[in-house]
């Protein structure tokens, strides 16, 4: 162009003046060449449109209202639900963008790339204005964010009307088009036009989320209890049918799916609440499988877990949900006609209790009533009667698993008589007639337990750390523990809510006194008493 400009200026140069000439020729050799350095003559202004606000999607229109049941091993259960994390009112929102390596380009009129790729790095400081403005009168924080460009990289253009696009780290660029996938990493696209002079001017994109983020949340119920009843080592692992990567025209106006990788594993951390961070292509949560494996919850292994995604129902871009994994602990109950299994497969047998230690060829099971002998104070022994034995120290105490033979055993009484019919023990006798409210058949009489058998109940049914010590104060699952009783539509020991009332023991503290426990909602405490407390009754097959 150039060289074509100068051959015109000598042409005309014969029939005009040569003062004429050069200021033609000057004048037009400029306006060809004029290139405008994007990164440094304006302004590059990022924005970030935040999940969510990009429009508010009814969960009666687009999300299942009863969460996904899923069978695991040993009778656990996975329920499956999905929240959407943010629905809002309010005009759109925008936040800064996240630091990191971002990329634009720019499209003329018939959506050709022009220009190179400039390549940069966006951070985002903060700063506290310490004066007062309205509605801030302590203050407040801006945040100022900035593109650098990298060195050597630079994008210059003729003045002129473009069309800008920006994207993130998260997308893939293969020269002609965006695409983007399922992952971890969150891809950001903003698009904008404007008209690029020699003066100052800005290009303010607004960078917008073209995957729903997907915030998988794996829980249980078995908070407060000891570490290893909790998630341990579990494996995650999502795989898509047909939403598996997408390509977009070179504006970004529209896409289309392309192959790419359909599968994402990630690992939940070990502990009572795990999460993992998604971003997946918006569609049809049913497209999804969800895998766990090579873990454990309650000290079980949960097997493996195969199922489609069918709870997360319809999601769209730029939004936010919140996939929910509850494992659900498995118990084993005892029916009224002595044979025991889960709750799921009772048939037409009813439960009568729940199962804390089973049935071996040298062992008989053990059983603890689903709800107390009646909802009123008993002593354990009244003045003068008890125990030939006592524990004074708890260490000794926890270990007592005596419970039957204290309550129907006379020569354990210091009168000699069998307490379970004698009105001198009170809550022995209370205990070896409990009425479980159907007839039964296959199990031994009812009693009071011993203070070992109850750490026993805490330990299996609570999750409890095994109390070999005496410990007198032990924390507990409480959320699994109520669970194990109203799963079966029972209250057992909880008179309120969240706290275990105080239980009456067979295991005698001192002549006159017994040892007990009670809990709140997140201890338990073994302990003397010297009064009344209530009877929950066990049982042996």
């Amino acid at each position: 162009m150039k060289k074509q400009v100068f051959k015109h200026g000598l042409f005309f140069g014969l029939l005009l003046t040569a003062n004429l000439f050069l200021a033609c020729s000057s004048d037009e050799v400029q306006s060809e060449q004029k290139l405008i350095n994007i990164a440094k003559s304006g302004k590059i202004i990022l924005s970030v449109q935040e999940f969510g606000t990009e429009q508010e999607i009814t969960r009666a229109a687009q999300l299942p209202t009863k969460p996904q049941i899923v069978d695991l091993e040993d009778g656990m259960t996975a329920e499956i639900s999905v929240e959407k994390e943010r629905e809002t009112h309010t005009p759109v929102t925008r936040a800064t963008p996240t630091d990191g390596h971002y990329c634009l380009y720019a499209l003329n009129a018939s959506n050709q790339r022009v220009g190179n790729l400039l390549k940069g790095t966006v951070k985002t400081t903060s700063t506290w204005i310490s004066t007062p403005t309205p509605g801030f009168p302590w203050g407040h924080q801006e945040d100022t964010t900035t593109f650098t460009a990298d060195a050597g990289s630079e994008l210059e253009l003729p003045s002129g009307t473009y069309k800008f696009v920006c994207y993130n780290e998260g997308v893939t660029d293969d020269g002609t088009h965006l695409s983007i996938t399922n992952g971890t990493k969150v891809p950001l696209i903003g698009t904008t036009t404007a008209t690029i002079t020699d003066g100052n001017y800005e290009l303010a994109i607004e960078m917008k989320h073209p995957t729903a983020r997907v915030l998988l949340v794996l829980t249980g119920m078995a908070s407060g209890g000891e570490d290893p009843a909790g998630a341990v080592s579990i494996k995650g692992k999502l795989t898509s049918t047909t939403m598996v990567a997408r390509q977009f025209s070179p504006d970004a106006t529209s896409s289309t799916p392309i192959a790419g990788s359909n599968v994402l594993n990630f690992d939940f951390s070990d502990g009572h609440m795990s999460t993992a961070m998604q971003y997946l292509l918006p569609g049809n949560g049913a497209d999804f499988k969800l895998d766990l494996t090579n873990g454990t919850y309650y000290r079980k292994s949960i097997g493996t877990l195969k199922t489609t995604l069918a709870a997360l129902g319809t999601f769209s871009a730029n939004d936010s949900y919140r996939l929910k994994i509850k494992i659900r602990p498995s118990y084993v109950y005892l029916f009224n006609d002595g044979t025991t299994g889960y709750f799921k497969d009772k048939g037409s047998r009813t439960p009568i209790g729940i199962v804390i230690r089973q049935k071996t060829a040298t062992t008989k099971g053990l059983a603890v009533a689903l709800n107390l002998s009646s909802n009123s104070y008993y002593p354990a022994i009244n003045l003068n009667y008890g125990n030939k034995q006592s524990f004074p120290q708890l260490a000794d105490a926890i270990k007592d698993m005596n419970g039957y033979a204290s309550t129907w055993e006379a020569n354990t009484s210091v009168n000699n008589e069998v307490k379970a019919n004698s009105a001198n023990y009170p809550a022995y006798q209370v205990a070896a007639h409990y009425n479980p409210g159907v007839p039964t058949s296959g199990i031994g009489k009812w009693f009071l337990p011993s203070l070992g058998q109850i750490e026993l109940m805490m330990y299996t049914l609570a999750f409890s750390k095994r109390n070999t010590t005496g410990i007198s104060m032990l924390s507990y699952a409480n959320e699994a523990f109520h669970y194990a009783f109203s799963r079966v539509g029972s209250v057992g020991p909880f008179l309120s809510p969240n706290n275990i009332t105080e239980l009456c023991t067979s295991t005698q503290i001192r002549p006159g006194g017994c040892w007990s426990y009670w809990a709140n909602s997140y201890n338990g405490f073994y302990y003397e008493y010297s009064s009344y407390a209530y009877v929950l009754p066990f049982v042996e097959f």
